[in-house]
């Protein structure tokens, strides 16, 4: 069963749930909620701390936090792979993602998992964009949060 804790970051509160495997959700939130971990292990600490100072402006390699993604589907999965690959500050639209799969006619598919992804910025679905433009983003938050999220990855790599 996965244990949880929310933390405060510069771009707003966020709650982290994790197994034995990795983490397997992180999301925006309003606040603390009912049954938060007091007691979390040290490698859980260390992505709280990196997303914090990532968040706060000093980019941090985040991809190296392990994930457990074993509640996604196979699709999921695969569509989290992709993202997980794209570099800091890099957009890819849904039908290169479906391009990148081999499955080339699944755009709307692939854009309904990334809808579902349970791991905002570690599965970094603030990354694709549609085909007209920059898009949405459905997360707990606001395009500007999204292009927020792009300006900091900006910062690694510039």
């Amino acid at each position: 069963m996965p244990q949880a804790l929310s933390f405060a970051t510069a771009l707003g509160r966020l709650r982290l749930a994790w197994t034995e495997a990795g983490i397997c959700a992180l999301r925006f939130t309003k606040g603390i909620e009912p049954g938060e971990s007091r007691n979390a292990p040290t490698w859980v600490l260390e992505a709280v701390r990196r997303l914090m100072q990532h968040l706060a402006g000093d980019p941090q390699d985040v991809s190296q936090i392990p994930l457990d993604l074993s509640d996604l589907t196979p699709f999921q999965q695969r569509v989290a792979e992709v993202l997980r690959k794209t570099r800091p500050g890099q957009t890819i639209s849904y039908g290169e993602i479906a391009l990148l799969m081999g499955q080339p006619g699944a755009a709307r598919a692939v854009g309904q998992a990334v809808k579902a992804n349970p791991m905002l910025i570690l599965v970094p679905c603030h990354r694709v964009v549609s085909a007209h433009g920059p898009g949405g983003w459905s997360a707990f938050g606001s395009p500007e949060r999204k292009a927020r999220l792009l300006e900091l990855e900006a910062l690694t790599t510039g």
